[in-house]
C-alpha cells in the first residue's frame, strides 16, 4: 500500500510543479530523454540478469503476450472505424498492451494475495509485460511514430537501435554471467530513478480536463486494458485448464492500469501522449475500484 501511495504522490508533485512553474516547460522531454537512454536500459540489465526461466510457470509469461496481439488486432479495428489517425492508434495500443505489472502490480498482489504471490506476478511481469515493453513499445513507435512510409528495414534499425533494446540483447548474452559488485552498485543505482523520474514526468503531463475528443479514446483504453484484458485471461486460462496462484496472479496482472512507461514511449515517439497520460492516471484511480471487484470474482470462480 505503501508504494501505491507513492505513485500517488509522485503524480501530485508532477502536476503541482507545473501549476507553480516550478521546472522549466521542456522538463517532460529531458526527463523523458534520460529514462529512455539511462534508467530503462539500467533497469532491463538489471532485471535480466540472472533470470531462472521454469519450464511449469511459463504460462504467466503466455498471457501477457496473448493479450498484446489481441490488442494489437482490438484498437486496429476501432481505430479503423472510429477514423483515428497513426498518431492516436499508437498511443492507445501501446497504453492497451502494456500493464504496469511491476510498481502497481506488485504491491497489488501482495496486498490481496499475500508476500507468498509475488513470485508468480514477477515473472508474469518479466518475461511478459518487460520483454513486451522493450521490444513491442520500440516497434510501435517506430511505425506509428512517423506520418511517412517507412520500410522493414528503417524499423528493424530503429529497434536496434533503441536503448532498451539494445540492454535486452545484451542482457540475455549476460544473463548467466555474474555482475562484479561495483558495476552492479552503479546500475542498481541508476535503475532506481527510473520510477519516480517516469511518475514524476507522467504527472507534469497529466490533464484530467481533457478536450471531448479524447474522452473517446481514453474511455476505450481503459476499457480494453482494465476490463476486457482480464476477462480474455479468464477464459484463456480456464480453456487451458489452469488453477490456483497461477490463474489468480495472471488474471490480476492482466487488470492492471496501463504502464507509466507507455506514456513516455508516447511522447519520445511524438504519439499522442496526451491521452495515453491521461489513460494511465485514470486508470490509476479507477483500480482502487476494480481490483477489488475481481479480487472478489476470483474467489468466487476458484
Amino acid at each position: 500500500m505503501e508504494n501505491l501511495i507513492y505513485l500517488v504522490f509522485l503524480l501530485a508533485l508532477g502536476k503541482l510543479s507545473r501549476r507553480l512553474s516550478v521546472f522549466p516547460e521542456n522538463t517532460p522531454n529531458v526527463l523523458n530523454q534520460f529514462v529512455i537512454y539511462i534508467s530503462f536500459p539500467a533497469t532491463v540489465l538489471l532485471k535480466i540478469n540472472g533470470i531462472d526461466i521454469q519450464t511449469d510457470l511459463l504460462v504467466l509469461a503466455l498471457v501477457p503476450w496473448v493479450l498484446v496481439f489481441l490488442s494489437i488486432f482490438a484498437v486496429k479495428m476501432i481505430s479503423k472505424f472510429l477514423h483515428w489517425d497513426k498518431k492516436l492508434t499508437g498511443a492507445v495500443m501501446l497504453s492497451v498492451a502494456l500493464g504496469n505489472t511491476s510498481f502497481f502490480g506488485f504491491p497489488a498482489v501482495s496486498a490481496f494475495f499475500g508476500e507468498n504471490s509475488l513470485g508468480y506476478a514477477i515473472i508474469y511481469d518479466q518475461l511478459g509485460s518487460f520483454i513486451a515493453l522493450a521490444t513491442f513499445g520500440t516497434l510501435v513507435v517506430s511505425v506509428y511514430g512517423t506520418s511517412q512510409k517507412i520500410s522493414l528495414k528503417t524499423i528493424l534499425f530503429k529497434i536496434i537501435g533503441f536503448p532498451p533494446f539494445i540492454a535486452l540483447v545484451a542482457g540475455f548474452i549476460l544473463v548467466k554471467t555474474p555482475i562484479p559488485l561495483m558495476i552492479l552498485k552503479m546500475i542498481e543505482g541508476l535503475s532506481a530513478t527510473l520510477i519516480p523520474l517516469v511518475i514524476f514526468s507522467v504527472g507534469t503531463q497529466l490533464k484530467f480536463r481533457q478536450p471531448l475528443s479524447n474522452v473517446k479514446p481514453i474511455c476505450i483504453t481503459i476499457v480494453l486494458k482494465m476490463i476486457v484484458s482480464p476477462f480474455i485471461a479468464i477464459l484463456i486460462l480456464m480453456a487451458m485448464g489452469i488453477q490456483g496462484p497461477v490463474f489468480n496472479i495472471s488474471v490480476f496482472e492482466a487488470a492492471m492500469p496501463s504502464m507509466v512507461m507507455s506514456g513516455i514511449l508516447a511522447a519520445a515517439g511524438n504519439l499522442r501522449a496526451d491521452v495515453a497520460n491521461a489513460a494511465i492516471g485514470y486508470g490509476i484511480l479507477f483500480s482502487f475500484i476494480t481490483l477489488p471487484v475481481l479480487y472478489y470474482i476470483l474467489g468466487f470462480l476458484q
